[in-house]
């Protein structure tokens, strides 16, 4: 099982860096054309020098389309290690496992982290940023009981350390 989920991460990760690839180097672009109808390049280059207007064709015209880019996690823990205002979570105890790198300042109602994956009740150890304030909650949308993490802590138990409160289903984040 292990071995699967490493190939799923593996192929994940390397989709994720050559889409980054292709958006750095501007293949990856959106065009809009006013004219369905597809004009000949001979007509095209006759009527180069000409406004669009009194060449008959409509004006084609470039608009901006989102991109979405993923840096791989060595990349973009560095950044956000700088900041100060992050929880990394661990699906196992003395931070092993899978784990989840959340940068604050956020509000999670529900665990689920990225690709659908949910963290809730599986979090066994965390750790916080030096700037990091971590609220979690005993259900969804920060309802029930809550407790408090301070900045700076390494928890590599939770069950131990919280006692019946280890799984939770919702957090907040904030920065100071």
């Amino acid at each position: 099982m292990n071995i699967l989920r490493k190939s799923i991460r593996n192929a994940l990760v390397t989709t994720a860096v050559l889409f980054g690839l292709c958006a750095a180097t501007g293949a990856v672009y959106a065009q809009q054309t006013g004219d369905k109808a597809k004009t000949s390049d001979k007509s095209m280059s006759s009527e180069k020098n000409k406004p669009p207007s009194q060449t008959g064709a409509k004006e084609r015209q470039m608009i901006e389309a989102p991109v979405i880019m993923m840096v791989p996690a060595g990349i973009s823990d560095k950044a956000a290690m700088e900041k100060g205002c992050w929880v990394k979570l661990y699906d196992k105890k003395n931070f092993n496992g899978d784990s989840l790198l959340i940068v604050g300042p956020v509000n999670l109602g529900r665990m689920i982290g990225p690709f659908g994956v949910n963290w809730e009740n599986k979090v066994r150890s965390l750790e916080t940023g030096p700037n990091t304030n971590l609220t979690i909650f005993d259900n969804r949308d920060f309802k029930d009981e809550d407790k408090f993490v301070d900045p700076g802590k390494q928890i590599p138990n939770l069950s131990k350390a919280m006692g019946f409160f280890d799984d939770f289903r919702s957090m907040i984040v904030s920065c100071i």
